[in-house]
């Protein structure tokens, strides 16, 4: 994924940097032919600052840890430095975005100058899919087909994604904050939740921070005797958790809002709700409950997306042995009739945005094999037939219809995302989401869905390839600053 998107976002970046190097160094020089020697260390200071804030989109990462320093070279000069801090004291994006208050402080001689200004910043894809498969046109699924959606009532929202390596953590854990090493922390962002036995009962935890494999955790509980971290024990993420719970409002605040849609079911402490809102600057969610409100719910509780087998804008057929699993929504709200929209909940871009970001490459030049989770465009109709074939992980964005026939024995994870029409056949297995914009006139487009599945689902949601697409996609964010926030403190 990382390899997919690194070319066209280093290209801006430099530009960008370098734009940024010769104004600062054009304002010092300016300011070395005005005023004495005070205002002139003053002025620089505060060119340094303002070098800083142009720079602070080009430093940030979701789900790592915030910049705290800035260096601007100079020819010819010593290097010159800023540093950052947060008033906010945020530690680090949230993985699903947000704003950021930011002030840069710089010192030049005895000069200082302090600049602020609040940033917005959004982050990879968002991957708000209600169904494995998700279609503006009609759905029909035929032959011995199966379409899989996600148990609802048997998910927990928590998801192995490692485990713990030696020593662990021996009793007794600390209230505050402790370290933990596991087996690999890639799907596990800073401010995240894990859940982990201790040694038996699956306790929770906040990730205040990750430095290569090492978690730093804070106890949502008051640790006991028996609290001890075991080696081998498995630690799951809980993608949803809740922050706070307002009672009054029926709102949540999420650790990462990505991924959930107005009128969806979800599931909190034990109730369902119906989702009626979702603000991703804040990662805030507004429910209306289906039973008793909760009263309170514990930060670091998950809360649990229904994930339906189909989702379509229109009807949904099946014909012989063809069978949605998880139920199915025909004519839902669930699925946008405005195709760009549809896109944008995707993405979290635009479309001429996305396809700016990411030119197409003609449809006749892609073999169907995507590697590294990486991201894929092709414009033109696109027809995987006979020794052609669907294979590999990653997101496969077609501009024009898509044909599926060829069988990789592998199947492909990942998240397919058709601008055009879609027929899927033969012995193909997609695990993960499909998504079909369709054509324009949708009375003229119709997904169709037939063949085997070589014993497994055709297409099958799966929660963890969306969660690592969505991480695996940081390098999507987009930071922008937000106007009339530039001021000095």
């Amino acid at each position: 994924m990382r390899k997919g998107i690194a070319t066209p976002i280093t290209l801006v970046v430099l530009m960008v940097v370098f734009t940024s190097l010769l104004a600062a160094t054009g304002y010092m020089a300016l300011g070395t032919l005005r005023g004495g020697a005070s205002e002139r260390v003053t002025y620089q200071a505060f060119t340094v600052a303002e070098s800083a804030l142009e720079a602070f989109p080009l430093l940030v990462r979701c789900g790592d840890n915030l910049p705290s320093a800035y260096t601007l070279s100079v020819s010819g000069g010593p290097a010159l430095s800023a540093t950052y801090s947060y008033p906010n004291r945020e530690r680090a994006v949230p993985p699903g975005g947000g704003e950021i208050k930011v002030q840069a402080v710089a010192q030049v001689g005895g000069g200082k100058a302090t600049l602020e200004q609040t940033f917005r910043v959004g982050c990879g894809i968002l991957g708000a899919v209600p169904a494995a498969l998700t279609s503006r046109p009609n759905i029909s699924v035929r032959g011995n087909a199966q379409i899989i959606g996600y148990d609802f009532a048997g998910d927990s929202g928590a998801y192995p994604v490692t485990q713990v390596l030696l020593p662990g953590a021996p009793t007794p854990l600390p209230a505050d904050a402790f370290s933990l090493t596991v087996a690999d922390a890639s799907l596990i962002p800073v401010g995240s939740y894990v859940q982990i036995p201790s040694p038996v009962v699956p306790r929770a935890y906040q990730v205040t921070e990750v430095n290569g494999n090492v978690l730093t955790l804070r106890p949502l509980f008051p640790p006991g005797l028996a609290d001890a971290i075991l080696p081998g024990a498995s630690v799951s993420l809980v993608p949803f958790a809740v922050r706070a719970y307002d009672p009054a409002t029926s709102t949540l605040t999420l650790s990462d809002a990505r991924g959930l849609l107005v009128g969806q079911t979800v599931r909190v402490a034990g109730v369902e709700a119906r989702v009626l809102s979702v603000d991703l600057g804040t990662n805030q969610v507004r429910l209306e409950w289906r039973g008793a409100p909760p009263t309170a719910i514990p930060e670091g509780t998950p809360l649990v997306p229904q994930i339906l087998g189909a989702a379509s804008a229109g009807s949904i057929s099946t014909v012989g042995a063809g069978g949605i699993s998880h139920d199915k929504a025909e004519y839902s709200s669930l699925v946008p009739s405005d195709p760009d929209a549809l896109f944008q909940r995707t993405f979290g871009l635009t479309k001429e945005e996305f396809l700016e970001r990411f030119p197409p490459q003609p449809a006749n030049t892609f073999n169907g094999t995507l590697s590294g989770w990486e991201l894929k465009v092709v414009r033109g109709d696109l027809h995987l037939t006979g020794s052609g074939s669907i294979c590999g992980q990653g997101i496969l964005v077609v501009i024009g219809d898509l044909t599926v026939n060829g069988t990789c024995s592998t199947g492909f994870q990942g998240l397919l995302y058709v601008a055009g029409n879609y027929n899927q056949q033969g012995n193909s297995v997609l695990t993960g989401a499909v998504v079909v914009e369709g054509v324009a006139n949708l009375t003229a487009g119709l997904t169709k869905i037939a063949g085997t599945g070589q014993g497994r689902g055709k297409i099958a949601y799966d929660p963890m390839i969306l969660l690592k697409l969505r991480l695996g996609s940081q390098g999507l964010a987009s930071v922008r600053p937000l106007a009339g926030t530039w001021r000095r403190p």
